[in-house]
């Protein structure tokens, strides 16, 4: 068996979903295009995937219901929104299945609500980062994989998750902006595992080129590695790709070579991050 194939095999063998969030404090660093790309790229190679979206701005969603209207005479409709799920304590009718292996827990503009939900409802700090860690251990039953797509400036969302998965993979996007958000976003990562004891481990950082030619994105690839380590840094960069500024507007689509040039490129992402995943195990 391939190193991928024993990834996928260890996956499918455990009893609970691995859960992965794709994380960065900054806003604008491919992380919706990453949960959406990998997840799509995981459910190909045979993998019951959940893209969580947990972003107000419900872009994810946005791409995978254009998606799934492609391959579909339905009418796109969400009978029940993220917020109201959370609202009833039971997130297990909201999946929507996008095509084989892929689903989706759709966002709403009105997840803007859940700070506001989270404190009036909440009397500790305990009870205000574990209150989505319960509704989302049913689903864990139900996929190999979830993929936690987080905004980047909810400081809540980010710690209710962070209680709940299993490994963060930072987007970084090469400026400097990016690896600042990245270095935050680890001491955060930090603080929440030394708090509560948390297995939750930092699967690595995945470069997504503002300017493969530029001298910045050297430099800020060069202090990432510094700043992480080597051995935490994808060997898989993504360039600029001008297909994936498509996919939010048509949905992902597999009809040309350009098509083909992404997927391939997401297929070698998707198997270094299945190959360090079964590292870890």
């Amino acid at each position: 068996m391939t190193n991928t194939e024993n990834a996928i095999k260890y996956i499918k063998d455990r009893k609970k979903a691995l859960t992965i969030i794709i994380g960065n404090q900054k806003g604008g660093v491919g992380k919706t295009t990453n949960s959406y790309l990998l997840a799509y790229n995981l459910a190909k190679k045979g993998l019951k995937t959940l893209v969580a979206d947990l972003d107000p701005q419900a872009n994810a969603t946005k791409t995978l219901m254009l998606t799934r209207s492609r391959d579909t005479d339905e009418v796109n409709t969400i009978s029940t929104t993220l917020m109201l799920g959370i609202e009833n304590r039971d997130l297990t009718p909201l999946p929507v299945e996008i095509k084989n292996n892929l689903w989706l827990l759709p966002s709403y503009i009105d997840f803007e609500d859940f700070t506001k939900y989270l404190y009036k409802n909440t009397s500790t700090e305990y009870e205000e980062t574990h209150l989505l860690s319960p509704l989302f251990e049913p689903l864990k039953n139900d996929f190999d994989i979830i993929i936690l797509d987080v905004p980047p400036l909810s400081i809540e969302v980010t710690r209710n998750a962070t209680i709940f998965a299993d490994y963060v993979l930072i987007s970084l996007q090469t400026h400097d902006d990016s690896l600042t958000g990245a270095e935050e976003y680890v001491n955060t990562l930090i603080r929440m595992k030394e708090k509560y004891d948390l297995p939750i481990e930092l699967l690595g950082v995945l470069f997504m080129l503002h300017d493969s030619r530029g001298s910045v994105d050297k430099f800020i690839m060069e202090s990432a590695e510094k700043e992480f380590g080597k051995d935490i840094i994808f060997n898989t960069i993504v360039p600029s790709m001008q297909r994936i500024k498509r996919f939010p507007i048509n949905g992902i689509t597999e009809n040309d070579r350009f098509d083909e040039k992404v997927m391939d490129l997401y297929s070698t992402v998707t198997d270094e991050f299945l190959h360090r995943i079964y590292e870890f195990k």
